[in-house]
Parts: structure tokens; sequence; C-alpha cells
């Protein structure tokens, strides 16, 4: 394009010193060809300029027919002064092209990272909604308990961070669940953990399951009944309490599962 583009401007230099007869008008010309291969090659011109090309061959034939050369060198500068800013309104769409390109790429690193923090895309999804410490404990929790080939399946259906604990004390309190969970998980030959959570009738309902290998009814009724001051399951029986809610246990096939139920009320 720039080479055809300067055979026609070359060329048009030739006619017009042919069709004019005063010597300063022909150096005139030969001066504003120069000039105008100049700024040819400070402009980039694209394939799409053919028909501003097509238009202006066809302005200069019309003019040098007529018998004003110099009109003509006017209609070459009208056509390098559209075809720079068409070139700048191009590159400028095509600047916004590559950053949107990079926003997207970026956008996709971010994704990608935030996904290395859940082992399956399940519990990114569950977590969404969740404070964003208790997303982080969920996250942590299962990267821990996949590293000791422990399953942990979750089925939420509200927020856990919604619960009516004390912000400070909820993560303390899930961690004491779980540490039981784990404990009794990691005795048996398959270990997994449960947790599902829904909210039902005003309120919420907790319920943790996990393999254990089968202790004696005596032994969990005294457990719940008589549990230490500073255990985990005092600890969780406190906060239940505190909640104004209900804590319940049962055996079911080698799984141990804990029942909850508190207030759907938020602290």
């Amino acid at each position: 394009m720039r080479l055809i583009l300067a055979l026609l401007i070359t060329l048009y230099a030739i006619i017009s010193c042919f069709v004019l007869s005063s010597f300063s008008m022909q150096a005139i010309s030969i001066f504003l060809c120069l000039i105008a291969l100049f700024f040819l090659v400070k402009i980039r011109f694209f394939t799409q300029y053919w028909a501003l090309l097509g238009i202006t061959l066809v302005g200069l034939i019309w003019i040098a027919i007529v018998g004003n050369p110099l009109a003509g060198w006017a209609l070459v500068f009208l056509l390098l002064l559209a075809s720079h800013y068409l070139n700048c309104a191009e590159l400028k769409k095509q600047q916004l092209r590559n950053k949107n390109v990079h926003l997207e790429n970026f956008v996709a690193l971010l994704q990608a990272e935030r996904h290395k923090n859940y082992t399956s895309h399940t519990l990114f999804q569950l977590t969404k909604n969740e404070r964003p410490d208790v997303a982080a404990w969920l996250a942590m929790t299962e990267e821990q308990l996949h590293l000791e080939n422990l399953d942990f399946q979750l089925d939420l259906q509200v927020p856990i961070s919604d619960l009516p604990i004390e912000k400070d004390e909820l993560i303390p309190f899930l961690s004491a669940i779980l540490t039981n969970a784990k404990e009794a998980a990691t005795q048996t030959g398959n270990g997994w953990i449960t947790w599902r959570l829904q909210q039902q009738s005003g309120l919420f309902l907790l319920e943790v399951a996990n393999a254990t290998q089968m202790p004696s009814q005596a032994t969990m009724d005294y457990l719940f009944t008589k549990s230490k001051p500073m255990s985990g399951l005092a600890f969780i029986q406190k906060q239940v309490a505190n909640a104004y809610g209900t804590s319940d246990y049962r055996f079911e096939q080698g799984s141990f599962k804990l029942m909850l139920k508190l207030p759907a009320i938020k602290k």
C-alpha cells in the first residue's frame, strides 16, 4: 500500500511538472511531492483504505484534466491526513482490544489462583457466600483432610457463617467439631467426614457425620454428659447452650453423627 501510494505521488508530481509551465510552480510541485513522501514514510497504512485511495486517484485525474495541478496536492495531503487519523483510530482500537485480552487473561489467572486454594470446584461454589475467614478455614480444612486421605464432603444449603455463634467463637467452634470428627475418622481404614447444614422452621440443622469404630453407647453417653470442662466437646456444648440450641448424637452402621439445632438468629 505504501509503495503504491509513493508511486502515485511521484507520478502526479511528474505530470504536474509537464502541465505547469512556470519553473517556480514546478519547483513548488516537487517540494510538495517531497513533503508528501516524507509524511508517507511516517504513516502506517492498511488495506482497508483502498476505497480512499481510489477516490483520491479519480480526483487527481479530474484535477489534472481541468488544468490545476497544485489543487491536486491539497487532495493528496487530505488523503495523508485522513489516513493518519484513520490509522490512529485503528491503533487505539487495537490497543483497547489488547487491553481487553490482557484483562481477561488477568482475571482468568486470578480465578485460577483462587481455585488453587480449593481442592474441588464444589467447595469453591459453596464458600462464595461465606465470610472470608470461614471460607479460608473451609478451604484449609479440605486441603488438610485431603492430605490425610480423609474424604470431606460439604452440603451447605445456607452459609455456615450465618450460625448464631459469636463471630470470634465461630472458627474455634467449627474447629472443635472437626477435631473430634477427624480423630475418630483417622482410626478407621476408610475415613470420611460429611457436614450438612440446612435451615428449617426457624432452625439451623447442622449434622456432622464421620466414620468411626463403634464405641459402646455407655461410653458416648458418659462423654456427652460428663465431658471435661476444658475439652473440645465441652466447648461445643457451651456454644450450643449460649445460642439456646440443642445437641444430639447417634450411631449408624460404623458412623457417628452429631446433630445440632440452633435458632435461626444472627449474632
